[in-house]
């Protein structure tokens, strides 16, 4: 994969059209992890017009159309083994409030970025981390964190793994200094492999 960064503060327009428009490689599941001050999505993306979880503390998770969660979202990411898109909302930027990054496949940038030199003289090196939670007989399809405490359902093929993991791309220099990491993927894992 040829890589490239790529980055620009957009408007809340600009931001839209760019979320509803991103989409994984042929194959590729795209998934989504979408805050709000109130509430968080973390799902299969199902597209600009389809509809997603949407969670809050102490209250069971809504289906929303997800649209309606990008609206909410100050901060999000919408990522796949061939690239990851994120952003965040800064107010004090003024209109074009919203700070876009995108790393991953250059076939695959989304032309409304510019790009960035920071990926020359690093090193990419693949990654992998334990995400927060722990499914049990008494949990099925749920990771619970009780350091939280929180529920989580995440979006893996197998929702029967005890534990779920992030696969990661690390960007690193030469003395080892990480500068980028993304998500790439998640995978259901066996906490005794690891």
């Amino acid at each position: 994969m040829n890589a490239v960064l790529k980055a620009a503060d957009l408007t809340r327009i600009d931001l839209a059209e760019l979320v509803t428009g991103f989409t994984a490689a042929p194959g590729e599941r795209l998934r989504a992890w979408l805050e709000a001050p109130e509430a968080w999505g973390l799902a299969f993306w199902p597209g600009p017009d389809g509809e997603l979880s949407w969670c809050r503390a102490g209250q069971e998770p809504a289906r929303i159309p997800a649209r309606d969660a990008i609206d909410r979202a100050v901060s999000g990411r919408l990522f796949a083994p061939s690239g990851e898109l994120r952003w965040r909302v800064l107010p004090f930027l003024g209109e074009r409030r919203c700070r876009c990054v995108y790393l991953g496949d250059a076939a695959r940038a989304p032309a409304a970025l510019a790009d960035r030199g920071e990926l020359r003289g690093l090193v990419r090196r693949p990654g992998k981390a334990l995400l927060w939670g722990r499914q049990t007989e008494r949990t099925p399809g749920e990771w619970i964190e009780l350091r939280v405490p929180h529920r989580f359902k995440f979006p893996v093929a197998d929702e029967s793994a005890e534990n779920v993991r992030a696969i990661l791309e690390v960007w690193e220099d030469d003395f080892g200094e990480v500068h980028f990491i993304r998500l790439c993927d998640l995978e259901s894992a066996d906490a005794d492999r690891e």
